[in-house]
Parts: structure tokens; sequence; C-alpha cells
């Protein structure tokens, strides 16, 4: 693997494996955080209007990962999952109606974040 690819890699790993220790390890704390922010209804706005900008973000991408090299396309599948979470994720918080269902929430796409940082380090070490 290349010098950059490599380099993304492991910044790909950092940014699934933070989120997924922060969502599994304080779930509930980071649902207060977030029903903090959201308290503002334009807040909530805002993320509902992220999310879909994220969404359509990932489907831009969708052309280059039909381009790309097998080298590089999985990790643009990698982005692209973790892109399209993102967009779930700030749709669902924007619609989330209480702390419990934050805190189910941030179990979930805490272990999809987790997921997503295994199959990076699998990648990361395996070719």
């Amino acid at each position: 693997m290349d010098k950059t690819l490599r380099i993304y890699a492991w910044f790909l790993l950092v940014v699934t494996a933070l989120p997924a220790a922060a969502r599994l390890g304080k779930p509930r704390e980071l649902a207060r955080i977030v029903m903090a922010r959201y308290q503002d209804p334009k807040r909530r706005r805002r993320s509902r209007i992220t999310g879909f900008i994220y969404f359509g973000l990932a489907l831009l991408g969708i052309p280059f990962l039909l381009h790309a090299q097998a080298r590089q396309a999985r990790w643009i599948i990698i982005l692209l999952l973790l892109v399209m979470l993102s967009a779930l994720e700030s749709l669902f918080n924007s619609r989330a109606s209480g702390e419990d269902v934050l805190a189910t929430q941030n179990r979930w796409f805490g272990g999809v974040y987790a997921s997503i940082a295994i199959a990076t380090v699998l990648l990361l070490f395996t070719r």
C-alpha cells in the first residue's frame, strides 16, 4: 500500500474508533449533550439539513467508486459507509424525542462505527 493510502487508512481508523468509543462507552452522557444542543429548533433543523447534505455527498461519491482501482475502491467503500452513517446519525438524532431514544441510537451507531473500525484495521493490516 502506498504511503498516501496508508495515511488515509490510519485517518479512517481514528475517525471511526473515536466515535465508536464515545457512543459505546458513555451513550447516556452523549445523549444528554445532544438533547441539550437540540433544545433549539434551529439546531435540529440544521442537523437534519446536514444529514441530507452528507447523504447527497455520499451519492456523489459513487461514480468515484465505479472508476477506482481495486486497491482504492476498498477505501472508498469505507469512506462512503462512514459518510452515509454520519448522514443517518444526523437525521435520526434530529428526530429523536428523548434521552432514552438517543442513548439507544448511540449504542447502535457505536456498534456500526466499531464495525467499520474493525474493517479498517483488517484492511490496513492484511494488505
